[in-house]
């Protein structure tokens, strides 16, 4: 189960506190209320007792009297017996318990029971009676008090669902506000790329912890541009470095091998390090050219490019790589003259072809197809290798990312054809695309704006203007 959301969690934490609060506030309020009605019900089972006592006190016959069903008065011996009652019928009996019988009468002080009786509630008063050896026992009916009780509780159930709703809408109103800072930060971080280094939060106002949170994320940004500027500029400086003597050792490497009387063995030798110096000079060339990239240094210089030809003449380069691994590559399609730089749209296409011949199988075929939908061109390569994965598609052309590293390694692949093959085709205002599947092959598809958006001409409704 997928946890909510902070928002919707701190919500529910206000709405706890404050139903809590609310519980505990109605709870005290019936609780008082409840008292004072019972206090003021003892104050006239005080008053009603002291009226009985004083009218047995003139009376000659002793009787009580009849005060109705809704109260009730017994005359008690000291072990409970019930000596003369009036009002509810129930009175004939007894109807306080004997510890409270025996507690009035060691006690000089009234003691105070509840009891239920016919489906009503009895306020009671037992207290002994001066100069005799009895007990009287009034009491009356709590349906009043009880009541109103009832009335308070409902009131305060509707009260308390009201004050809650209203608690919970302006909490949401009021927790949305105050988190629009990290909504914004939010935002901001999740555009914060490797192209996007120089983004940073907005800091709110004041000096709080969404002020401190926004002031670090931006220190950390700060450290971060620094990193990756320092290793951007290592990789372009170690790159150009490197070319001049991979050449001179490409050079040796051809002298060497155009001496004569060498071994079979020297050659394979010679042969083997001249292979593993075109493959660095591949490497460094392809940093080099990303170092560029990530400079904005890059210039394209646009020309009208027939897109067959250059497909056509881009797969005679790869022959000898397609017949050693006996992949048939046809190519068909479209003639599409694209306004483009021929250099580095020819180092896609090869990029393209190069890594569809090396994954394919042996005897299986590579196709490519150029069309034109709309203003746009398409160039797809479709082989029937074993395909990506769908967890590993997302990171295909990230730099340096090979699906499996002891294949490609073993293939001459350093994961940075595919990488370099996207910045160049989104310079030139394009995208690249991606379906795969697996056991079923892949198709790379390369789309390219015929006419790039900066070069095409205004237009003016639906006429240029004369």
């Amino acid at each position: 189960m997928r946890p909510l959301p902070f928002k919707a969690r701190l919500i529910l934490w206000y709405l706890g506190l404050s139903a809590l609060i609310v519980a505990c506030w109605s709870a005290g309020i019936v609780s008082v209320v409840r008292g004072n009605l019972y206090t003021g019900i003892d104050g006239e089972l005080k008053l009603r007792a002291s009226q009985i006592t004083r009218a047995l006190a003139k009376s000659k016959d002793g009787e009580l009297v009849d005060f109705g069903d809704s109260a009730v008065a017994q005359l008690l011996s000291k072990n409970g017996r019930v000596l003369d009652h009036s009002g509810a019928k129930f009175a004939v009996e007894p109807i306080v318990e004997r510890a409270t019988v025996d507690s009035a009468w060691e006690s000089s002080s009234a003691r105070f029971a509840t009891v239920e009786r016919d489906e009503d509630r009895y306020r009671l008063l037992v207290a002994k009676m001066p100069g005799t050896k009895r007990l009287i026992v009034v009491g009356a009916a709590t349906e009043s008090a009880d009541d109103a009780v009832s009335r308070l509780v409902l009131v305060m159930l509707l009260t308390g669902a009201v004050v809650l709703v209203a608690a919970g809408t302006g909490g949401w109103l009021l927790v949305g506000r105050a988190l629009v800072p990290m909504t914004e930060m939010t935002s901001t971080a999740a555009s914060v790329n490797m192209d996007r280094l120089d983004e940073r939060v907005n800091v709110p106002p004041g000096n709080d912890e969404l002020a401190a949170l926004a002031v670090t994320f931006n220190k950390m940004l700060d450290r971060l541009e620094a990193g990756v500027g320092d290793k951007r500029r290592l990789v372009a400086d170690a790159s150009h470095e490197l070319q001049t003597p991979l050449a001179v050792m490409r050079t040796e490497l051809d002298v060497s091998l155009a001496s004569p009387g060498l071994t079979p063995e020297s050659v394979a030798v010679l042969e083997s390090a001249r292979e593993e110096t075109d493959r660095m000079t591949r490497i460094v060339r392809n940093l080099l050219t990303l170092a560029r990239f990530d400079e904005g240094t890059i210039k394209l210089l646009r020309k009208p490019i027939n897109m067959l030809a250059l497909v056509t003449d881009s797969v005679a380069t790869l022959s000898g790589l397609a017949a050693e691994r006996e992949v048939e590559v046809t190519v068909g399609g479209d003639d599409i003259v694209v306004l483009a730089d021929p250099e580095y749209v020819r180092l896609v296409v090869v990029n393209l072809l190069e890594n569809a011949v090396k994954h394919s199988d042996v005897g299986t075929s590579v196709i490519v197809t150029i069309e034109s939908v709309g203003d746009e061109a398409r160039i797809s390569v479709t082989d029937t290798g074993p395909g990506i994965p769908e967890e590993d598609q997302p990171h295909v052309f990230d730099r340096f990312y090979r699906i499996d590293r002891a294949r490609s390694k073993a293939r001459g692949g350093s994961g940075l054809g595919l990488a370099i093959s996207k910045e160049i085709v989104e310079a030139h205002e394009g995208r690249v695309e991606l379906k795969s599947r697996v056991g079923e092959g892949s198709t790379f598809r390369v789309v390219l704006p015929i006419v790039p958006v900066a070069a095409r001409p205004k237009r003016y409704g639906r006429h240029a203007p004369a």
